[in-house]
């Protein structure tokens, strides 16, 4: 009788903390938007929030389908400026010349590494309880 009056009240201590913000964990807001790449909507990707500043902080990602994407996962977005990344994909036409075998990708991305791996597009999260929306219109660089 004592032990299990014993687990239910570590059970009730684990569970009361459920639900709360860590003192350690950043405030978040969720972001939501559009990607757009020379007038059409990206209709496969991945874009990637990644905190700037000295208290950096966690990455925050979301696939791109149809064009739109949704952080929400933990709350969302940290508060504060952020770096951003951009990946599309499309379909690669494949053939099997290599090996019959070879799988290999059947997709690519496409965007210019100024959007992805070089990229200085910066966003800004503000504190606020609805979600912070914003179209990410990318184009070409100029030749």
């Amino acid at each position: 009788m004592i032990r299990n009056g014993l687990i239910l009240g570590l059970l009730s201590l684990v569970l009361s903390g459920c639900g709360t913000q860590l003192d350690d964990e950043p405030l978040r807001r969720v972001v939501q938007g559009t990607v757009i790449y020379e007038d059409s909507p990206v209709t496969d990707g991945l874009i990637r929030f990644t905190p700037l500043g000295e208290k950096g902080g966690p990455a925050s990602a979301a696939y791109i389908e149809n064009g739109t994407f949704v952080i929400d996962h933990k709350g969302g977005v940290p508060l504060g400026k952020h770096r951003v990344q951009v990946e599309a994909y499309r379909p690669v036409d494949k053939k099997a010349e290599i090996s019959p075998m070879d799988d290999g990708p059947t997709t690519e991305q496409f965007l210019p590494e100024k959007w992805n791996s070089a990229s200085t597009l910066e966003f800004q999260v503000d504190a606020g309880k609805a979600p912070l929306k914003h179209e990410f219109n990318l184009k070409k660089e100029a030749n």
